[in-house]
C-alpha cells in the first residue's frame, strides 16, 4: 500500500486517546453494507467522537482528568506536542489537527477480489474536517512524488477518483471523497465494488455473511448500546488466497479437511467502555463448525468448580482455573496422528519423548494422575522489581496418595538438580539453576523454581517467597482468595454473564495491584536514574524527566479510586468458543 496512507493511520490510531470533543457521525452506509461479503478481515470504530467520550469516562479517563494526575497528563502531552513539531511540516498539521480529523466511523478491511490480489480498504468519516484531511492528503501526495509515485484523476460511476501508480504504471492506490468520508483502496477495482454497494447495486455484503453476523450477535453489547470498536477475521479464507498460485502451499490447504481446521468458520470481536456498571466489556468468538472434528475437536474445554483453591493467596494479582479433558485431547491427537502416519506411532512418539525428558510413562503415570483442572495465580514479589509477578500453577490430581509413588520416581530423576527444604512443616523442593554469568541488574530479581504436592495439587513456581505464601494461605482455611469480597463479587457477575452456560475458564483480575506495581516502579531509584541516562540523550525523555520532576505522583490512594476488579471466562457452546472479559467501574 501507497506510503502516503501513513499520516492518516496514524492519524485514526491518535483519535483513540484523543479528548477533542467531534460531532456526530455521517450519514450513509454503515461499513458492513459497503464492504463485500468475502471480506477476510476488518477493524471498525463504530463511531470515533462516542468512543473518545466514552474512554473519558472510563477509570484511565477519568484519572487522567483527576486535578492531582492531569498536570503530569498535560505535561506528557506537551512533550508528544514537542516531538510532533519535528514532523510538523512534514504531515502538514499539527497533532491537535490530525488528531481531530476523524469525525465518525472509520473502518480498514481486506477484501477477497475474484482473480485478484487480496484488496485493502480505508474508510474514514471526516465530515466537516474536509479540509484538513485534504491537507494531509496533499502532504502525503508529495512524499509519493518523491518516491516516484504519479497521480492521475478520472470518472468512476460519476466520482472523481484518484489513482496513484508507480514507475511500471501499476496503481498503488486509489482515493475518493464522497460524502464527508475518504476512501482509499488498493485497486479501482476495489473501488468499484464499494460505490455498487453504497448505491445499492451489489447483491450481497458483509452484512449479509452469516458467519459475520453470528459472531457480531455474540459480541453485542446491550441493544441501546452497541461496541463502539468491532473486529472480524475469515483464517482459512485467508489461508486459501494467500496459497493461490504457490504448489507447496495448495498442498498444505489440501491437509485442513483431514486436519480439521476448515471447521474455524470465523473469529471475531468487540471492545465496549463504560457500559452501565462496567468499566469496560470485551468479547472474543471463535465459530466452529458442528460437528467438529480433527484438531478443532482436540479443543476439549470441560467445566467444574471455579473457585479459587486453598493455596490461593488472598492477595494474589490475578487468577486463572481452567477445566480441560486432557484425556480426549489426547486420545484424539493421537488419532488424528495416527490417520497421517501409521497405526500407533503417536503413542510411541509420545512415550519415548516423555520417557527420556522425565523417565515416566505419559499414558500409565502421567494422564491418567491428572483430574482436568489446571490453575495460574499471579501474586507479586516483594521488594519490588521489574519483575516482581511470580507465578504459580497448580495441576489438580486424582489421588494426591496415588500419584506419591511417581512424584519419587520424579524426584530420584532429577535428584542432583533438587534441594529439600521445609517450610511450615511442609516439604517443597527448590529446582537448582546455574548461576548466571553476569549479576543480574538490581531492579530485577532472580527467579527460584520449586515444586511440591500441596492438598490434592501439584504445585510448581518459580518462586520461593510465593510457594511458602501458597503453604500458609493452605494451612489456615478459609483466607484464600475465595474469602475476599471483591473475588466474591466477580464471582457473582460471571454467575450473571454466562447465560446458563457453565465456563470451562475463569479468571479474576485486580488492575489496581497491578497498577501499584507500576506505580512502585515509577517511584523507584532504579528508574529515575534510567529515566535520567535517558534524557541526556532524548528529547522526549528529558521532557518527561521534568515533567516528572516538576508534577510529582500523588499518593497512590488517589490512584486506587478509580480502579476495580475484573474477571472474564470462556464458554463453549454449539456455535465455538465464546471469551468474555470485563472490568467493574469504580463509582
Amino acid at each position: 500500500m501507497l506510503t502516503f496512507v501513513r499520516p492518516f493511520l496514524a492519524g485514526c490510531l491518535l483519535a483513540l486517546v484523543s479528548l477533542t470533543t467531534l460531532p456526530a457521525q455521517a450519514q450513509r452506509p454503515v461499513a458492513p453494507k459497503l464492504l463485500p461479503e468475502q471480506t477476510l478481515g476488518y477493524f471498525r470504530i463504530l463511531d470515533t467522537p462516542q468512543l473518545i467520550e466514552r474512554f473519558r469516562e472510563t477509570s484511565l479517563g477519568r484519572m487522567g482528568a483527576d486535578e492531582q494526575i492531569k498536570p503530569l497528563v498535560s505535561e506528557f502531552y506537551a512533550a508528544l506536542q514537542e516531538l510532533w513539531g519535528n514532523i510538523e511540516d512534514r504531515v502538514g498539521l499539527p497533532l491537535d489537527q490530525v488528531l481531530s480529523v476523524p469525525q465518525g466511523e472509520i473502518c480498514i478491511a481486506f477484501i477477497s477480489v475474484p482473480e485478484g490480489p487480496t484488496g485493502l480498504v480505508i474508510i474514514i468519516d471526516v465530515k466537516d474536517r474536509l479540509l484538513n484531511a485534504r491537507k494531509l492528503l496533499e502532504k502525503g501526495e508529495i512524499f509519493a512524488a518523491e518516491n516516484q509515485i504519479t497521480k492521475t484523476t478520472e470518472k468512476l460511476d460519476g466520482y472523481d477518483i484518484h489513482l496513484f501508480a508507480n514507475q511500471n504504471g501499476r496503481t498503488q492506490a486509489v482515493q475518493l471523497e464522497r460524502d464527508g468520508t475518504i476512501v482509499i483502496t488498493s485497486g479501482k477495482n476495489v473501488m468499484k465494488l464499494l460505490l455498487d454497494a453504497w448505491d445499492g447495486k451489489l447483491e450481497k455484503t458483509l452484512a449479509d455473511n452469516d458467519r459475520f453476523n453470528t459472531i457480531m450477535n455474540r459480541c453485542q453489547g446491550t441493544p441501546d448500546d452497541p461496541p463502539q470498536l468491532t473486529y472480524f477475521v475469515d483464517p482459512v479464507q485467508i489461508a486459501k488466497i494467500a496459497a493461490r498460485g504457490n504448489f507447496a502451499a495448495q498442498t498444505g490447504l489440501a491437509l485442513l479437511p483431514v486436519l480439521g481446521v476448515d471447521g474455524i468458520k470465523g473469529v471475531g470481536g468487540s471492545l465496549i467502555f463504560s457500559s452501565g456498571e462496567f468499566d469496560s466489556v470485551s468479547h472474543i468468538h471463535l465459530l466452529l463448525e458442528s460437528p467438529r472434528s480433527g484438531v478443532v475437536e482436540m479443543l476439549a474445554l470441560g467445566s467444574g468448580d471455579t473457585a479459587p483453591e486453598p493455596w490461593v493467596p488472598a492477595d494474589s494479582m490475578n487468577y486463572n482455573t481452567l477445566h480441560w479433558k486432557f484425556g480426549d485431547t489426547y486420545r484424539l491427537g493421537a488419532k488424528l496422528y495416527n490417520s497421517l502416519m501409521a497405526e500407533g506411532a503417536a503413542e510411541a512418539e509420545v512415550k519415548t519423548r516423555v520417557q527420556e525428558w522425565v523417565g515416566l510413562d505419559f499414558e500409565t503415570e502421567i494422564l491418567p494422575a491428572m483430574e482436568g483442572r489446571v490453575s495460574h495465580v499471579a501474586w507479586i514479589e516483594k521488594p519490588i522489581k521489574l519483575n516482581s509477578q511470580a507465578n504459580i500453577l497448580g495441576i489438580k490430581l486424582r489421588d494426591v496418595k496415588a500419584f506419591q509413588p511417581t512424584f519419587d520416581k520424579l524426584r530420584e530423576k532429577f535428584k542432583e538438580n533438587l534441594e529439600e527444604k521445609a517450610y511450615a512443616g511442609v516439604t517443597y523442593y527448590a529446582i537448582k539453576t546455574p548461576p548466571p554469568a553476569n549479576e543480574p541488574p538490581a531492579n530485577l530479581r532472580r527467579p527460584d523454581p520449586c515444586i511440591a504436592t500441596l492438598g490434592d495439587y501439584l504445585i510448581l513456581t518459580d518462586s520461593s517467597q510465593a510457594i511458602q505464601q501458597a503453604i500458609i494461605t493452605h494451612s489456615q482455611p478459609g483466607t484464600s482468595l475465595a474469602a475476599e469480597l471483591d473475588y466474591k463479587l466477580i464471582a457473582s457477575k460471571i454467575r450473571r454473564q454466562n447465560g446458563g452456560e457453565t465456563p470451562g475458564l475463569v479468571r479474576f483480575t485486580r488492575p489496581e495491584v497491578g497498577m501499584k506495581l507500576l506505580y512502585d516502579l515509577a517511584q523507584s531509584e532504579d528508574t529515575q536514574g534510567m529515566l535520567s541516562r535517558q534524557a541526556e540523550s532524548n528529547q522526549f525523555f528529558g521532557r518527561l524527566e521534568k515533567a516528572m520532576k516538576d508534577n510529582p505522583l500523588p499518593p497512590f490512594s488517589v490512584i486506587a479510586r478509580y480502579f476495580a476488579p475484573g474477571g472474564a471466562m470462556i464458554v463453549n457452546d454449539e456455535t465455538g468458543f465464546h471469551y468474555t472479559d470485563f472490568t467493574l467501574k469504580r463509582k
